[in-house]
């Protein structure tokens, strides 16, 4: 298989034993460029997710992959961007969720739930990194202090969810959660804009 990165092209034998030596070598170039790993293009197939899983399981095909390394500035605008457009999704699926908790919450409700869930993560993760590599402090405080009240709303949804009672599930995502992720989104509309 071919990688290609900043203009130069490295061959590869299409074997799982060559992978290590190929992604240390994708991780030193990125790093001496002084830039940050957006994604793969595997065969033409964008990758930005748990790329050595999917080259794993494609190992004896793949034919090309191009590395997309971009500025530390152009990496952070993307990560503000993807956060922009997650929440403009998800926070009229956080109502719906809402409402069926106010009910009595169904198996489906509490899959969307857990995937509510699984994106508050990474918006965790999100903020966690923007605060590491924000140059401006005022930014990165905001950044902390955002994550720290996400991070106990968490903790009192955790107890609401071990407590089985689906009232204060809906009362802590309607008024903690919520309007969180609605601060959240506005901090994030400035840095998108900007």
């Amino acid at each position: 298989m071919q990688l290609n990165i900043f203009g130069q092209t490295f061959e590869y034998r299409n074997d799982r034993t060559e992978l290590d030596a190929m992604f240390q070598q994708i991780s030193r170039m990125v790093s001496e460029a002084g830039r940050q790993l957006s994604h793969l293009v595997i065969d033409g197939v964008e990758v930005y997710d748990d790329v050595e899983t999917y080259i794993e399981e494609r190992i004896d095909s793949i034919r090309t992959i191009d590395v997309v390394a971009v500025t530390m500035e152009e990496y952070i605008r993307d990560v503000f961007q993807t956060m922009h457009s997650y929440l403009t999704r998800s926070l009229p699926e956080i109502e719906r969720i809402i409402d069926e908790f106010y009910q009595t919450p169904s198996e489906d409700t509490w899959v969307r739930f857990e995937q509510m869930l699984e994106g508050i993560q990474w918006i965790d993760q999100a903020l966690y990194w923007l605060a590491e590599h924000r140059n401006d402090t005022i930014d990165r405080q905001t950044l902390v202090c955002m994550r720290e009240t996400l991070a106990e709303s968490l903790r009192q949804l955790l107890q609401a969810v071990e407590a089985d009672d689906a009232i204060f599930i809906a009362d802590l995502i309607q008024y903690e959660i919520k309007p969180l992720l609605k601060d959240i989104m506005e901090h994030v509309k400035v840095n998108v804009v900007n």
